[in-house]
């Protein structure tokens, strides 16, 4: 087999020191042009593959990349709405500091713990992961700044949260003026054991994520103080998709016809909320009021437009992208801020 061009080889091929021959690869603004291209031209005729990344690394201490890390597989990183524009934030902040992104799926631990362990990263990002699991282990390890987003991890460098309860609890007040009593929640998943469907108390004092945890509790506090039981309250826990909240809401309503309030923990359970509400016969919001959480997009072009607890997801983002790879590092917490979108579905 034949050896490895050696970047010491192309720099006395090209006549100039190993420095100015790294620098026309990793710093090209340092380097005259015509040295540049004398430089990449005999690195061609050698037929140099460019700096190995781990020596890179061990040079400069930096890799030049930051690694998100999804619960969910990569195709939900991609279709998800709050997904999205979260990962617009995360590289946004990645542009700006001239750095990569590599996203990691937790849906399989040992990839995931496998890709963690050989990722050339500077830092991580972990959305929604609770700590107690291999995967934070394997991160923890790594002796990386770690950033969480939308959970608490013991350790973290920081993290990037929502105002969860705060919101919630508008959602459910907005609800309540306008005048609604019998109330169902619609949950996201509560912990990694999957178990969709009508929420007794027992699984909701099982809550492990973090916003679900602050939801409950904010919908719980507006509803407590309008003299409203939490006994009272139909949960049904659901997957974040708005066919499977659709099915869920017209099974609901079969069983539970007097419900005219629906509070939905993300704008996609609520989407399906209205299609199932509707196909269940009832007018909206004359008959049933219903309010989401996130304020995307497509909530606007929803039949009637659907209120929301909005968030801004890309500065979530960019900002758990600054805290990771800033050079500080501490007491770092943020909490940002809901805002209530009034529209169409419960005015």
């Amino acid at each position: 087999m034949a050896e490895r061009v050696r970047l010491l080889d192309v720099a006395k091929a090209a006549g100039v020191s190993q420095g100015t021959a790294s620098n026309a690869f990793g710093k090209p603004d340092l380097v005259r042009k015509e040295v540049r291209e004398r430089i990449l031209e005999v690195a061609r005729e050698l037929g140099y593959r460019g700096p190995h990344v781990m020596a890179r690394m061990l040079r400069t201490g930096k890799a030049g990349a930051l690694g998100v890390v999804f619960p969910d597989n990569l195709e939900y990183a991609f279709s998800d709405p709050v997904a999205i524009e979260l990962l617009r934030g995360v590289g946004r902040e990645c542009a700006r500091q001239a750095v990569n992104m590599m996203i990691i799926s937790a849906e399989n631990p040992e990839q995931a713990i496998t890709a963690i362990n050989n990722a050339a990263v500077d830092a991580f990002l972990v959305h929604c992961y609770s700590d107690d699991n291999d995967i934070i282990s394997a991160i923890q390890r790594r002796n990386q700044p770690l950033v969480c987003i939308d959970t608490d991890i013991a350790g973290a460098a920081g993290t990037v949260v929502l105002d969860d309860f705060a919101g919630a609890e508008m959602a459910a007040q907005h609800l309540i003026d306008c005048g609604a009593r019998r109330f169902a929640i619609l949950s996201l998943q509560a912990n990694k054991a999957e178990n969709f469907g009508p929420m007794n108390a027992k699984r909701r004092g099982a809550v492990s994520h973090r916003v679900v945890r602050e939801r409950l509790g904010g919908y719980h506090a507006a509803l407590k103080k309008a003299g409203i039981a939490i006994e009272d309250i139909v949960h049904i826990e659901c997957e974040n998709m708005s066919s499977h909240s659709a099915e869920m809401v017209e099974t609901m309503l079969r069983d539970h016809p007097k419900i005219d309030g629906i509070l939905a923990m993300s704008d996609v359970i609520a989407i399906g909320a209205l299609d199932g509400a509707r196909a269940s016969g009832r007018k909206i919001p004359d008959d049933i009021k219903v309010i989401g959480f996130d304020g995307i997009a497509e909530g606007e072009r929803t039949d009637p437009p659907l209120s929301s607890i909005r968030q801004d997801s890309v500065e979530k983002g960019r900002l758990a992208a600054e805290m990771a790879l800033g050079e500080t590092q501490g007491d770092n917490n943020r909490v940002l801020e809901t805002s209530l979108l009034v529209r169409g579905s419960t005015r």
